[in-house]
């Protein structure tokens, strides 16, 4: 009963709840998916240009999720409105005659006229969103349109009016299968204000990789317009919509959508129908359709979880990186856009570690790094020094603006939102602007690929907000050098214990949940001071 308490909550009177947005299969199409508490009813979309005129209706499905050991059936359905125009504004509302209709939703039909504006960002928990915007807590695992209602002038709220489109590259709620899916629910709940507006678009993470958070994905975003082969993906919910990877057209961009959890354990011990051989092959074949079709859709997008290039302590994917670096390349791939590690990086454009260090007709891929949305678990200080790929890095939490202007012109900007240890008039504040000229698309030149890996690099910039937090030196030497001689000069022990006490701080101020990124100095279990300790005591 106290399940069922709590998913009526979410879904709202009408069971009708928890409604997001997704791009069509065709120009004039825009998919809507929503849950339900009750089985039955037709679930179909009411829709039209007035909010008291929808006169246009089309019927969906529904799927139940039954996966779930102490939690009744719930439901997920998907419709689709067709006939859209472009660059109209329309309004629906979802649900039945039978179980009621949601609220009455509102989105603009794919704009035709530049600038085009997506939102690009990874790594968002249900608590400590703090993208969604100001009011969103560590403490607090809700942060509805009511949360938000007071301050609608930053963060991911302000930003409805004029996105043709969000990007959330993988590891969703933390995690979307914890309580029986209530905290999936409470996820879906919160972005509504967001993806109810704005066509939400996905690719899958890591947090999302046992076998109940994939059902979990998989179900919940089936939705996305899936041009996969093999097109059905199975889970422990059953057989649907295969949404590992996908590639779409929007805005003067193609973009591929793909899972970088193929290439690891677990998720590539589940499927012998859906590997990283039939990802690669599917994707040689979109790369080639996409270089053919640069006409229309000049730029070329691919993200997935993990970052091929990355300076965070946990460093790049070795086995991502190694499988498509010199497809990227030989493809002319102009962004590769990554999360998982829970900062903002933007490289030069870059081949083998090798970089042109300006924006002007790249001759490599540029790769980014925007893992930062917010979630329980904490970002950690850079302990290294940035390579001379690295252009900007910063481990304050935010989201980007990929703003395309035309065929030629890509406006590329990094919004802070961090409420850690920053002033309130900090937040949306831009920290990294800058703009990327391509006049000549299509597969790089290996006669032109950079050359050089160059021992410094003045024109690279690091923000790191934890130089006041750690208070460990001057602040014009660079914060890892100061972090390389507290460690020299006191021991990993000491140094340990300095992270804590950062945590110590952080959790005082957001909340009591928070730990560090990849399990570092855990605050619960405290793994890494019982590691040095032991080690400490071998020596």
């Amino acid at each position: 009963m106290r399940v069922a308490a709590l998913l009526a909550a979410c879904l709202g009177a009408a069971n009708a709840g928890q409604v997001h947005l997704a791009l069509g299969m065709t120009p004039d199409e825009t998919s809507v998916q929503w849950a339900s508490e009750k089985e039955g009813g037709l679930s179909e979309v009411l829709y039209g240009t007035s909010p008291g005129n929808l006169t246009m209706r089309q019927q969906g499905d529904s799927r139940s999720y039954h996966a779930n050991i102490l939690r009744e059936k719930w439901y997920t359905r998907v419709a689709v409105m067709t006939g859209l125009k472009p660059n109209t504004k329309y309004y629906y509302k979802v649900g039945d005659k039978e179980n009621g209709y949601s609220d009455v939703f509102s989105f603009v039909n794919k704009r035709n006229t530049p600038p085009y504006q997506h939102i690009l960002f990874g790594d968002m928990g249900s608590a400590a969103a703090f993208t969604i915007c100001d009011a969103c807590t560590q403490h607090d695992k809700v942060c509805t349109a009511t949360t938000c209602a007071k301050n609608t002038s930053v963060g991911l709220v302000s930003e409805v009016d004029t996105a043709d489109m969000f990007l959330h590259a993988g590891d969703f709620a933390y995690n979307l299968d914890t309580d029986e899916g209530k905290l999936g629910d409470q996820f879906f709940e919160n972005i509504e204000q967001l993806a109810s507006r704005v066509p939400y678009m996905v690719s899958h993470g890591n947090h999302e990789d046992a076998p109940g958070s994939l059902a979990q994905y998989i179900e919940r975003f089936r939705s996305q317009p899936s041009n996969a082969i093999p097109p059905t993906y199975t889970t422990m919910n059953g057989e649907t919509t295969n949404t590992m990877y996908f590639s779409w057209d929007h805005a003067l961009v193609h973009y591929i959508s793909f899972s970088t959890e193929l290439f690891h354990a677990p998720v590539a011990e589940y499927s012998d129908k859906v590997t990283k051989h039939t990802f690669l092959s599917w994707l040689k074949d979109d790369l080639i359709k996409a270089n053919k079709n640069r006409d229309a859709f000049p730029w070329i997008v691919v993200h997935g979880h993990r970052p091929l290039y990355s300076s965070a302590n946990s460093g790049y994917d070795h086995e991502v990186r190694a499988a498509l670096e010199d497809l990227f390349f030989q493809y002319g791939v102009d962004f590769s856009v990554n999360g998982h590690q829970h900062d903002y990086e933007r490289s030069f454009p870059t081949y083998k570690d090798k970089s042109q260090t300006n924006f002007t007709n790249p001759t490599a891929t540029i790769y980014v790094v925007t893992g930062a949305a917010g979630s329980h678990e904490m970002h950690t200080p850079f302990t290294t020094q940035q390579p001379s790929w690295s252009a900007f890095r910063s481990n304050t939490f935010g989201y980007t603006r990929m703003i395309v202007h035309n065929a030629s012109h890509i406006h590329w900007q990094q919004v802070q939102t961090d409420p850690a240890d920053f002033p309130q008039s900090d937040y949306g504040r831009v920290i990294d602007d800058i703009w990327i000229v391509q006049n000549s698309h299509g597969p790089f030149n290996p006669a032109n690929a950079p050359t050089e890996i160059p021992e410094t690099c003045d024109e690279c910039k690091t923000v790191d907000h934890f130089a006041p937090l750690l208070n460990l030196g001057p602040s014009d030497v660079p914060l890892y050098k100061l972090i390389q001689q507290y460690r020299a000069e006191h021991g990993e022990l000491a140094w340990a214990k300095k992270l804590q006490s950062v945590l110590d701080k952080l959790n005082g101020k957001t909340g009591d949940d928070a730990e560090w990124e990849d399990g570092l100095l855990d605050k619960k279990e405290k793994t890494a001071l019982r590691w040095i300790d032991s080690n400490q005591n071998n020596q």
